[in-house]
Parts: structure tokens; sequence; C-alpha cells
């Protein structure tokens, strides 16, 4: 995922990767949990970068459903750098 260029859908769908790695047991990600820490990693990784960055913000900034539950749902619990300000979601 990391070679190719960033979009919101790609940007989407590797957060909610990193979530799944984030918060199911490694048996359901089909891995060992070193596996799945380092997908979890790379994940992260990818969607630190700044062009990654830029794309979900800019996602946000054009109201993008996805990005906006990214942004209230899931950023927090990963501390997505596109969405600083958000707290942690408790309710999960």
């Amino acid at each position: 995922m990391g070679r190719l260029s960033p979009t919101i859908e790609r940007y989407f769908t590797i957060a909610v990767l990193a979530q799944h790695l984030t918060t199911e047991p490694s048996e359901a990600a089909g891995c060992t949990a070193a596996q799945q820490e380092a997908l979890r990693a790379t994940y992260l990784e990818v969607l630190d970068r700044e062009e990654w960055t830029q794309a979900a913000r800019a996602g946000l900034a054009t109201d993008d459903n996805r990005m906006r539950w990214l942004a209230d749902h899931r950023a927090p619990r990963l501390r997505l750098r596109a969405f600083p300000d958000r707290e942690p979601d408790t309710e999960e």
C-alpha cells in the first residue's frame, strides 16, 4: 500500500485495517501476534506519512463521510496524525 499514491479511499481502507489489527485478537487476523503487530506498525507508518496525512485532511475538509467517521470514531484510538485534535473514543 505504501508504494501507491495516497487517496481518501486508500487512507480509509488502511485505517480500518489498522483499527482491526488494534482491536481484534491475532487469530481473527489469521496471523501470529508478532505478525499482527508488524502489519499494524506498517499500516500506521504509511498513514503517518505527510502526503497521506494531507490526503486525509483534504477529505475531512471536503466533509467526506469516511474521513469524518474515522476522525470521530477510529482515529483517536489509533492516534492518527491527520486528526490530532480528537480524543480517544472510549465507547468500544
